[in-house]
């Protein structure tokens, strides 16, 4: 009996790693922030935000020559080194309100049910103004609860940071 169940044991702790070490990737980070900003010819900038953290904010231009679009690339990280989580916030270069947000990989399965796009369309308009209470403004997708808390963070900080870059670029 006690050898069975640590060959149990053994096959689950196998079948975890694996799982984990096959994120599943569900559109390429350039072809997501080519769909974020509505073309391929991509520009990018790097700058420090107001928390001295480094960002990098990818531009289309209109026809004026000035950006249109805005895409951030963004990243999270569910259950310290366990889960990781990829998106491209894409936004309004004027008014900074979230226009796209496209999933590029997820590591957990659990996760999974926030790409949907019942789900994602929650962000769609959010701007500036909602900052501040987007948590609370967004129902999050129960046993998926820390990924839906990751998204939303890495909306907020595409918010910002589009706020910050607004005028440099």
């Amino acid at each position: 009996m006690r050898t069975k169940m640590m060959r149990v044991m053994v096959v689950l702790a196998l079948v975890l790693m694996i799982e984990r070490a096959n994120a599943a990737e569900f559109e390429k980070a350039g072809s997501a922030i080519a769909s974020a900003l509505g073309t391929p010819k991509a520009f990018q900038k790097k700058f420090k935000n107001d928390k001295g953290q480094d960002v990098t904010v990818f531009y289309a231009k209109g026809s004026s020559g000035s950006p249109s679009k805005l895409a951030f690339l963004e990243k999270g990280l569910y259950n310290p080194g366990e889960c990781t989580h990829t998106w491209v916030i894409g936004l309004n270069a004027t008014t900074q309100a979230v226009e796209d947000v496209r999933v590029v990989e997820m590591s957990c399965t659990h996760a999974h049910p926030t790409k949907a796009a019942s789900y994602i369309s929650q962000y769609k308009g959010k701007g500036p103004a909602d900052v501040k209470k987007l948590k609370d403004k967004i129902k999050t997708i129960a046993k998926a609860t820390g990924s839906s808390d990751l998204m939303t963070e890495a909306v907020q900080r595409s918010i910002e940071n589009a706020i910050q870059v607004r005028g440099k670029l």
